[in-house]
């Protein structure tokens, strides 16, 4: 049975128009009359899908491609400018940080307020109360006016509501980015929790890794228009295709006998990208010029973890790889797939000689960020920088 049903959905913004709220902004208004250039910003333009009940599904696009404006339309917060959104069940949404919250009632009162938007009834909310306060760890501040909370205590306490008075179906925004990593881990784990559950799930964010564990379908906007629907892998992948990335450095040439022009990261189809899921492989690929050999001269690859220290070093003997004759040159070197963890990684990459003369050096270069892929590891997990490859013998 459909959760969601959305029918070519559009919305316009009119830019450069200023309501009047105020006679003072009607005079004025009426002055600059034909003065103030006015033009239509199209934020959703005939964007169509269906969700079945129980389905997880991830929203992705650049900022402004129109994902939090979709989100308010399916939320019940604007009117889509034409088409139409359907949605069977309770809605719990998570937009922006205080949404439904009453900055003068306490903590403990914008429960039983957020629960009675939601069309709780109390019992049920007294029912889950003391979860709630728990996972939102902000209990010593319950019976203090939220005027006086962080953005971060919002966040929590907001999202707890929203998770634990089980909605049929929970809409997310990037507001989990608000809070601190511990939390923000164990907001996926209720999501995962929830998704597990049979509820239905719609998430937006950009963290690529986390769409990919928690979720099962993908759907890409751009420019408010629906770019791709299918798979979550093979949404992210067209997302990354879009971008530019810092996946490749140029250098400027020169006078050394052997030196790398271009140092670039590329996928196993020689597409420059600068984020891969865990079980793909990668390549560094070296392009440059030789202009005379140098006997026992080696390339250096040492790849670097977020805190730029060395992972792993690889060297190869450049006569090794190149014939005598070549004046230019393009050589790759493949990491292979589950080897590397989830994380931020750059590389350190050096031609020296044996004797230890460094003749060049590029070091925390060509950036990538490799996605937990969410095939066979454990959610949240902190893998460290290299997945084992060891095995397990009984006895």
């Amino acid at each position: 049975m459909e959760a969601i049903r959305a029918t070519d959905l559009s919305k316009v913004y009119q830019l450069g128009e200023r309501g009047a709220n105020s006679l003072r902004d009607l005079l004025t208004s009426a002055t600059r009359r034909g003065k103030v250039k006015r033009h239509d910003l199209w934020a959703l333009k005939g964007v169509s899908f269906e969700l079945a009940e129980g389905e997880v599904l991830g929203l992705i696009g650049r900022n402004g491609a129109g994902k939090s404006t979709l989100l308010k339309i399916l939320s019940r917060i604007t009117r889509p400018t034409s088409g139409k959104a359907m949605i069977r069940g309770r809605v719990g949404s998570l937009l922006e940080v205080g949404t439904g919250f009453h900055s003068e009632l306490t903590g403990r009162e914008n429960v039983y307020l957020n629960g009675a938007i939601l069309g709780m009834k109390r019992a049920e909310i007294d029912k889950k109360f003391d979860e709630i306060v728990a996972f939102s760890e902000i209990g010593e501040f319950l019976d203090t006016p939220a005027k006086h909370y962080s953005s971060g205590m919002y966040m929590r306490l907001a999202f707890s509501v929203a998770a634990h008075l089980e909605p049929d179906v929970l809409i997310v925004d990037e507001v989990l980015a608000v809070g601190d990593i511990g939390f923000q881990k164990k907001c996926l784990g209720k999501m995962d929790e929830v998704r597990r559950s049979g509820r239905t799930v719609v998430f937006v964010s950009h963290n690529l890794g986390s769409l990919a564990q928690i979720c099962e379908r993908g759907i890409l906007l751009d420019h408010g228009q629906l770019r791709y629907d299918g798979s979550i892998r093979g949404a992210i992948e067209e997302y990354l295709s879009m971008l530019s990335s810092e996946s490749q450095v140029e250098i400027a040439d020169t006078a050394k006998d052997i030196a790398i022009t271009s140092a670039t990261v590329t996928h196993e189809n020689g597409r420059p990208a600068a984020e891969f899921f865990h079980d793909e492989a990668f390549s560094v690929v070296l392009r440059g010029r030789v202009r005379q050999h140098r006997r026992g001269a080696m390339f250096c690859v040492a790849l670097l973890n977020k805190y730029k220290q060395r992972v792993f070093t690889e060297h190869k003997v450049i006569e090794e790889l190149l014939d005598h004759r070549t004046d230019e040159f393009s050589v790759a070197f493949r990491i292979p797939g589950s080897f590397i963890a989830p994380n931020h990684y750059s590389f350190l990459i050096q031609i020296f000689t044996p004797d230890g003369e460094i003749m060049q050096e590029l070091n925390d270069v060509c950036s990538l960020q490799v996605l937990d892929g969410g095939t066979d590891m454990v959610s949240h997990q902190d893998y460290g920088d290299v997945l084992s490859r060891g095995e397990w013998h009984v006895g």
